[in-house]
C-alpha cells in the first residue's frame, strides 16, 4: 500500500477530486445554432497531425481560442476553448506555435441520446475542445511559431516517412500507431480486429514503451560507462521529448511522468515508490482536468498499474518457482481480474481469448519495437541493413492477425454482459480491497476463491434472471424507429431498426445500446415494413453483429404477397438467409407468446395485396398483465382504419379500447393516428420516434393537437432522448435518456 506521505495526500486529493466530479455536472453549452454554418475562427495551432481522406491525406490543426487577440473582431464563430480544424485536401497547414484564421462549416459534436451509445461531446470536453471546423481554409497565419514543438512534430513525420518506406502499408500503419501514436493511418477494420479480440492496449503509448524505450536507453548508457545519474537524467530527458513528439496522450503522460520520477529516485539516490508515483501522476491530470475520471484512457492506464502494484503479486504468489507455462496463465487469469470490471463498464462485453491472446503477443512486443526502432535506424544509415527487421517485424505481425483472425471464428469470443449496475461494482471493488487489505492472513487459494465468486457476480445478469418486470425503449435513432423489449424471462425483442438521418444507425446507436443492455441473442427481430429508416440498421446488425457478440434468432416479416414484395423487402429475407437467420412472416391474429408477453398482429392480413409500404405496415399489440400497448410502425390510410377495425372486434366492439401507451404511427405525421381513433383508445402515454429538426417536419402540429385533446402526456425522442417504460404488468414507470443523465 501507499506509506509515503505525498503518496497519502495524493490519494487523498483523487478521492475529493471522485466525489466532486459525481455532485457536479459539467455545463452544457449549445452550439447547435451554428451547426452546418460557415464561420471564422482565429486561434494559436497547439497541435496537428495527418489524417487519411477519400481525396488523399490533409492535416489536422487543434486550436486553442482562448489566447487569441489579434482578429478576433473578424471571428464569427461561437466562443470556445478549443477547435479541431480539418483542412481541405489540398490546402497548405501551418505552424504549430503560430496564430492562424480559418475558414469552414462548423459540426457539433453529437451528445449521447441512448445508453451505451458514445458520447462524443463528452469526450471531447475533457480535452477542452468546443466543436470542430470542416473543410477548412487558411485566411491568414504569422510567420512566428514555436521551433520546439514543430521540430518535435516534423521529427515525428521523418521517422513515420522512414517507417513507410521500409514496411508494407498495413505493418506500416501499425508500427506508425504503436511507436509515434499515429493513429489516422490505421485502418478502421484493423483497428477494431484488434479491439474485439482484447489485444487493442498495444496500439497505444503506454508504460510498455517507457520499459523498452526508457529504461532499455538507460541500462545501454551504463553499459557504455556513462555515470548512473547522468545516465537517469538524459533518459528522463529523451522520454519527455518522446511523449512531446508522439502527442501527450493521457496513457503516454502517465508513464513518462512515472518514468521520470523514477530517474529522479535515482539522481537524488531515493527509492522509488511506484504508487506514490502513480498518484502524484494522476492528481497533476486531475487538477488539470477532474473529468478524466470518466476518460476510459484514464481509467484503464491508471486501473491497470495500480492492479499490477497491489493484486497481482497476491494472486501470483503461489506459482513462484513454477515453470513459465504455470506462471504466464497465472499472470493472464490475474491481468483479466484486474482489467475486468474497466471493460465491462465501458464496452459492456469481456473478449474471452484476450487471456491467451495477450500471452501470445505481449512477449514479442518489446522485441517488435526494438526491430522498428532498427529500421528507422538503417533507414537512415543504410536500408539494405532493415531487410532483416523488416521481415521480423511483418512475419510476427502477419502471425497476430492469423491468431486475430482466428480468434474472431471461434464461438464466445465476446462475453456481452452488459454495464453491470453500481451496486455490483461497489461489491467487486470492496472484494478486492479485502484481499489487499488480508493479504497477509489469506493464502493464495483463499485469494482465488474470495475473487472468482465476485467476478463471476460481476459477469451474471442478475437483474434479468430475477425480474419480473418487462421494459421497453424507444430508441433515439434520428428520423426513423427502433424498440427494444426485454421480458419477464430476460428474453430480448427488436421491432425495427432504421434512420434516414443518422448514417451507420446500426453500428453508432444500435448495437451500443444492446451491448449495454447485455444483450448476445435477440429471439426475434420484428420489421413493419421495408423502409430504409425502419431498416438499414436491422441490415448492419444483419451483417456485423455477429462479430460483434449479438446473433439474430428469428426475422419476422409482414406478410405480403409474393407478387408485391418490392427489392427492399426481397434484399432483407436474402441477407437473413445467407446469415443462417430464420425468416418468418406475421399475419393479423397470428400472436408470438412469451412469459407474461404477447405480440398479437393486427395488421395486415396474411397473404395481403398492399403496394404502398406505409399501409401495410405491421401493426402489434403488445399486452402484458393488464398492460397494453400499440406499435404502429408507419401505418396510415386504409392499413390503419383496417386495424383498428380489426382491434374493435378484438374487444367486442367495445367504445373504448384500453390501450396503456401508443408508439405514434409515421413519427407524427398529421395523416396518421387518426382523432377518431384517439378518442377511444385515449393512450396515456404516446412516444414519437423523429429526427430533431427534420425536413418533414414531424411530429406535425395538428397530431400533437389530438394528443394534447385526449389528454395523452407525449414523449418524443428529439426532445428526451431515449423514452423507457417499465411495467409489472399492473403498475408503470417512464423515463427518459435526458432526464436520468441529468
Amino acid at each position: 500500500m501507499i506509506k509515503r506521505p505525498l503518496g497519502l495526500g495524493c490519494l487523498a486529493v483523487v478521492l475529493l477530486l471522485c466525489i466532486y466530479v459525481n455532485l457536479v455536472d459539467a455545463p452544457y453549452i449549445d452550439y447547435s445554432a451554428y451547426q452546418g454554418k460557415k464561420v471564422t475562427v482565429t486561434g494559436k495551432v497547439y497541435k496537428k497531425e495527418t489524417v487519411m481522406q477519400t481525396k488523399g491525406p490533409a492535416s489536422v490543426l487543434y486550436l486553442d481560442l482562448k489566447d487569441s487577440t489579434d482578429g478576433r473582431e473578424e471571428n464569427t464563430g461561437p466562443p470556445g476553448e478549443k477547435v479541431i480544424c480539418y483542412l481541405k485536401a489540398d490546402q497548405p497547414d501551418a505552424q504549430i506555435g503560430s496564430w492562424v484564421r480559418l475558414e469552414g462549416k462548423l459540426s457539433c459534436f453529437e451528445r449521447a441520446s441512448n445508453p451505451g451509445q458514445f458520447d462524443a461531446y463528452s469526450y471531447y470536453q475533457i480535452s477542452g475542445i468546443s466543436y470542430r471546423i470542416n473543410q477548412a481554409e487558411i485566411k491568414a497565419k504569422t510567420t512566428t511559431y514555436n521551433k520546439f514543438t514543430n521540430a518535435m512534430y516534423k521529427l515525428r513525420v521523418f521517422f513515420a516517412e522512414k517507417i513507410k518506406e521500409g514496411f508494407d502499408v498495413e505493418t506500416a500503419s501499425l508500427m506508425q500507431t504503436i511507436l509515434l501514436g499515429e493513429k489516422g493511418s490505421l485502418d478502421k477494420d484493423l483497428k477494431a480486429l484488434y479491439q474485439r479480440n482484447g489485444v487493442a492496449h498495444i496500439l497505444a503509448i503506454s508504460g510498455l514503451h517507457v520499459s523498452v524505450l526508457g529504461m532499455g536507453l538507460y541500462k545501454l548508457l551504463r553499459k557504455c560507462g556513462i555515470p548512473m545519474k547522468m545516465s537517469a537524467g538524459i533518459s528522463a530527458i529523451v522520454m519527455f521529448l518522446y511523449a512531446v513528439m508522439t502527442g501527450f496522450s493521457v496513457s503516454a503522460i502517465r508513464a513518462v511522468f512515472m518514468f521520470v520520477i523514477h530517474m529522479a529516485a535515482v539522481i537524488l539516490e531515493r527509492t522509488y515508490d511506484m504508487l506514490t508515483a502513480l498518484a502524484v501522476a494522476a492528481v497533476l491530470l486531475l487538477f488539470r482536468q477532474p473529468r478524466y475520471l470518466f476518460h476510459s484512457g484514464f481509467v484503464f492506464s491508471f486501473g491497470c498499474v495500480l492492479g499490477i502494484a497491489l493484486l497481482m503479486p497476491l494472486l501470483t504468489e503461489a506459482v513462484k518457482g513454477r515453470n513459465f507455462m504455470i506462471r504466464a496463465v497465472t499472470s493472464g487469469l490475474g491481468m483479466s481480474i484486474i482489467t475486468l470490471p474497466i471493460y465491462l463498464w465501458f464496452y459492456y462485453q469481456y473478449p474471452v481469448y484476450s487471456i491467451f491472446l495477450n500471452l501470445l503477443i505481449l512477449p514479442v512486443m518489446s522485441f517488435l519495437m526494438a526491430a522498428g526502432i532498427g529500421v528507422i535506424l538503417f533507414q537512415i544509415i543504410c536500408p539494405q541493413l532493415a531487410v532483416p527487421f523488416i521481415w521480423f517485424v511483418e512475419s510476427v505481425f502477419h502471425l497476430i492477425e492469423i491468431f486475430l483472425h482466428l480468434g474472431d471464428r471461434l464461438p464466445g469470443l465476446l462475453l456481452t454482459v452488459g454495464r453491470p449496475e453500481k451496486w455490483k461494482m461497489i461489491c467487486y471493488l470492496l472484494v478486492l480491497l479485502l484481499l489487499i487489505t488480508v493479504r497477509k492472513k489469506t493464502k493464495p487459494l483463499i485469494r482465488w476463491c474470495m475473487i472468482l465468486p465476485a467476478a463471476v457476480l460481476l459477469l451474471c445478469p442478475v437483474e434479468k434472471i430475477v425480474s419480473k418486470e418487462m421494459e421497453i425503449t424507444f430508441l433515439d435513432v434520428g428520423q426513423g424507429d427502433c424498440i427494444f423489449i426485454t421480458n419477464d424471462n430476460g428474453n430480448d425483442y427488436l421491432i425495427d431498426g432504421g434512420s434516414s438521418s443518422v448514417s451507420s444507425v446500426g453500428k453508432y446507436r444500435m448495437i451500443p445500446f444492446l451491448k449495454y443492455q447485455g444483450v448476445s441473442i435477440l429471439q426475434a427481430v420484428f420489421i413493419t415494413h421495408p423502409d430504409e429508416d425502419h431498416c438499414n440498421g436491422i441490415k448492419e446488425l444483419i451483417e456485423i453483429g455477429e462479430e460483434e457478440g449479438i446473433r439474430i434468432k428469428n426475422l419476422i416479416l409482414p406478410d405480403i404477397h409474393r407478387e408485391i414484395k418490392n427489392p427492399a423487402y426481397i434484399e432483407l429475407e436474402q441477407k437473413a438467409a445467407a446469415a443462417g437467420i430464420t425468416v418468418s412472416y406475421m399475419g393479423r391474429g397470428q400472436q408470438l407468446k412469451d412469459g407474461e408477453l404477447a405480440l398479437t398482429c393486427m395488421h395486415p392480413q396474411a397473404g395481403a395485396m398492399i403496394e404502398d409500404a406505409n399501409e401495410y405496415s405491421l401493426v402489434l399489440l403488445l399486452s402484458y398483465g393488464t398492460m397494453n400497448g400499440l406499435l404502429t410502425g408507419d401505418v396510415e390510410g386504409q392499413g390503419e382504419a383496417a386495424a383498428w377495425e380489426w382491434m374493435k372486434n378484438h374487444y367486442d366492439n367495445e367504445d373504448k379500447v384500453p390501450i396503456t401507451f401508443l408508439k405514434v404511427a409515421h413519427h407524427g405525421s398529421k395523416y396518421s393516428t387518426s382523432e377518431n381513433m384517439l378518442w377511444q383508445m385515449q393512450p396515456g402515454i404516446s412516444v414519437i420516434s423523429c429526427g430533431e429538426k427534420n425536413k418533414y417536419g414531424h411530429p406535425h402540429k395538428e397530431l400533437l393537437e389530438r394528443l394534447k385533446a385526449v389528454g395523452s402526456h407525449v414523449y418524443s425522442t428529439p426532445e428526451r432522448g431515449a423514452v423507457t417504460i417499465k411495467t409489472d404488468g399492473r403498475r408503470l414507470w417512464i423515463s427518459s435518456f435526458y432526464q436520468d443523465a441529468g
